[in-house]
């Protein structure tokens, strides 16, 4: 039988899993897809870390970039551009939401469900102790036309002076009742305050009310969709993201654009959310290079997932030893660099597609296709497997095979990226098989396919 023309094997990679573990099946590892056209797609090595500021290690709480300076809490600790500032913070519920006060002393307002704080360069760090402010919140804020608004756990949204998160009203309070469930995250979208309670959304606008609360329901914007944790509700360019959960159960990933919601998430990526115990989640967002990615770490589920706005594609980022990322927030500095806060190390690294290593770890890449068959039962005959990707000296692809479902792997054989024509051949017989591809290289990584020299038999 004459040779077969090369084929290619799927390098789009969307996460597969068969359960909730990620041990089987097509995924991808740190890394993340470019599509430029139709039939030129890319796999790239995701970004990687190097320190941009460090202080005394801690509990990380929260990273934000307000009118220029980089803000951090590390504990109890709240820094501006790396130098603590004098006050103590409270540290019993995790990561810090912020939002921005104007007017002729403009503030940083930040809480965390239980206590809530104001900063600026006069007044420094102080607690809100007005008796109106509601005992505990949920996590979020917005502000809107002067008031800054918080929720509390049974949807009851409050309303603060005008451009003074140190004081409060009794009487500027609204309920969220459209759904009788209760608040779980605030935030907002466009000229919108956005209330996400437990297996619904509700969206308010000012309205002027000259007492009472300014706000009034867009009832036409009610969205069948609740936020399962607070601490993953992000936003990245006016888009909001969280994990959502619905009144008749299910857990997904939602994004809500100009009002509209709609699930992202996979049955494969939902069936990874629907055991997972939230009791520790950080998630984060960043724009670099021109993909929009918005994080989420299930700490007890030692897994970090990756979504691709641009390419609408899932991922897996991990740290040098296979766990979740440790990363829990994200912003930018005056130059528009990215940057992110650890879990507990006191470090902010900045996050470069030039850096291929975490710190001085190297970022390993693992790409697991799907198990590929040629669209026939019949024994294959492989003579040779040729990898494209970008030429780049000291870049070597490791690549072992599985013939039997992810079950056991033959051991890795090595290709030279560095090569004009990187391949493998004498790559024996199967019927259906998998492949494993690892690049743990200090070099960039950039590749677009695997072709298949093939010989299909008769049986």
């Amino acid at each position: 039988m004459p040779d077969q023309a090369p084929l290619r094997l799927p390098l789009i990679v969307a996460a597969s899993n068969r359960d909730e573990t990620t041990d089987r099946d097509a995924r991808l590892v740190n890394g993340f897809i470019e599509q430029l056209s139709e039939a030129d797609v890319w796999v790239y090595k995701r970004p990687g870390l190097s320190v941009y500021s460090t202080v005394t290690a801690a509990t990380g709480g929260g990273l934000v970039n307000w009118r220029g300076n980089i803000y951090s809490i590390w504990g109890a600790t709240l820094y501006k551009d790396g130098v603590a500032v004098s006050g103590t913070l409270d540290t019993t519920n995790g990561v810090y939401t912020f939002s921005f006060v104007l007017g002729a002393v403009p503030k940083l307002f930040m809480q965390n469900g239980v206590k809530a704080y104001t900063y600026d360069t006069a007044g420094g760090l102080v607690q809100v102790t007005d008796v109106d402010y509601p005992a505990t919140t949920v996590k979020g804020s917005a502000y809107l036309d002067g008031t800054t608004y918080v929720m509390t756990a049974t949807a009851a949204i409050q309303g603060s002076g005008i451009n003074d998160p140190t004081s409060w009203a009794a009487l500027n309070s609204i309920i969220a009742q459209i759904e009788p469930d209760g608040g779980v995250a605030m935030t907002k979208q466009l000229v919108y305050v956005i209330a996400l309670k437990g297996w619904s959304t509700e969206v308010f606008y000012d309205v002027g009310n000259p007492t009472g609360s300014p706000l009034g329901v867009v009832q036409g914007a009610k969205i069948n969709l609740g936020c399962r944790h607070q601490d993953t509700v992000r936003e990245i360019e006016g888009a909001l993201l969280w994990v959502c959960q619905t009144k008749e159960g299910g857990l997904g990933v939602a994004i809500m654009d100009s009002l509209k919601a709609r699930v992202i998430s996979t049955p494969s990526v939902d069936r990874l959310l629907q055991q997972a115990d939230f009791t520790t989640v950080y998630s984060w967002t960043a724009k670099i290079i021109g993909h929009r990615f918005y994080a989420l770490t299930i700490v007890n589920k030692n897994i970090t997932m990756v979504y691709d706005l641009n390419s609408q594609q899932w991922f897996q980022w991990a740290d040098a030893n296979g766990n979740y990322l440790p990363i829990i927030a994200a912003t930018y500095t005056t130059d528009q660099q990215n940057i992110v806060q650890h879990a507990s190390n006191g470090k902010v690294y900045k996050l470069e597609m030039t850096n291929y290593t975490d710190e001085s770890d190297l970022i390993t890449v693992d790409l697991y296709t799907p198990n590929y068959d040629a669209q026939t039962r019949k024994w294959k005959y492989l003579h040779n497997l040729d990898i494209i990707a970008d030429r780049t000296t000291g870049s070597r692809l490791q690549i072992r095979k599985s013939d039997d479902d992810y079950q056991t792997w033959s051991n890795f054989r090595e290709v030279d990226l560095g090569k004009d024509y990187p391949s493998l051949v004498n790559c024996g017989r199967f019927k259906r098989r998998a492949y494993h591809m690892r690049h743990a290289c200090n070099t960039a990584l950039r590749i677009k396919a695997v072709e298949l020299g093939l010989d299909i038999g008769v049986l």
